[in-house]
């Protein structure tokens, strides 16, 4: 036997090993290189959208854009007052 085929786990027992074909070794490196590129690549697109979320929001700054405010208390209008009629009739059945 070979002390190389053996891998203590992190988190494992002290001594306790687990033996590990070499070529399961060599698809973990992989595993692991692939997982770092995917990992660079969406942090660098996070880091966009970050980036043209806040352009954006200075651009709706600057030309003052509308937003909705909240709404006036006031004497409903017929529709409206129909509408909650046929709700409360409709709660009744």
């Amino acid at each position: 036997m070979n002390t190389n085929d053996f891998v203590i786990l992190p988190g494992s027992k002290t001594g306790t090993s687990v033996r590990l074909k070499a070529k399961t070794v060599r698809e973990l490196q992989l595993e692991k290189v692939q997982l770092e590129t995917e990992n660079k690549e969406i942090e660098k697109k996070l880091r966009q959208l970050q980036s043209n979320m806040s352009r954006e929001k200075e651009e709706r700054k600057k030309s003052n854009a509308y937003h909705w405010k909240s709404g006036r208390a006031g004497p409903m209008t017929i529709q409206a007052r129909l509408l909650s009629q046929s709700k409360a009739n409709n709660n009744k059945v």
